[in-house]
């Protein structure tokens, strides 16, 4: 079963949401999704998170220093994350995950931030 489909840049962030078969996603960031088994014996060894992507390139840039630090991916099409083209699949490794998703949300504010900043300054420039 996918998560649920959000549009465009509305993603319940924080909130948790059955996958089936015992499996509970929440959304880290808007492109961080976590999947965990929490109902099952040893369920730290399956969870898994997925880090959205818009281009290829990007992904494989980032799997570069997933690999060097010995971590355990896959790249693949977006399949779970069906919003982003390419998504990595990351095995086990939660905390790489949390600390990506807060670098996101940061990003996301950031370029929020701008986007009012210029609607703003030509609001004054047409007045």
């Amino acid at each position: 079963m996918n998560p649920p489909s959000p549009m465009k840049d509305v993603v319940p962030v924080g909130r948790f949401f059955s996958m089936g078969n015992g499996r509970v996603g929440q959304y880290l960031s808007t492109r961080v999704l976590s999947v965990r088994s929490p109902f099952r014996r040893f369920s730290r060894s399956n969870d898994v998170c997925y880090l959205g992507f818009d281009k290829l390139s990007q992904a494989q840039k980032f799997a570069q220093s997933l690999a060097s630090s010995g971590l355990r991916f896959s790249v693949q099409k977006g399949q779970i994350l069906i919003q982003f083209p390419y998504e990595i699949k990351l095995f086990g490794d939660t905390e790489t995950a949390k600390r990506l998703a807060y670098w996101d949300r940061k990003d996301h504010d950031r370029n929020s931030q701008k986007v009012a900043i210029r609607a703003g300054s030509a609001s004054l420039h047409a007045a």
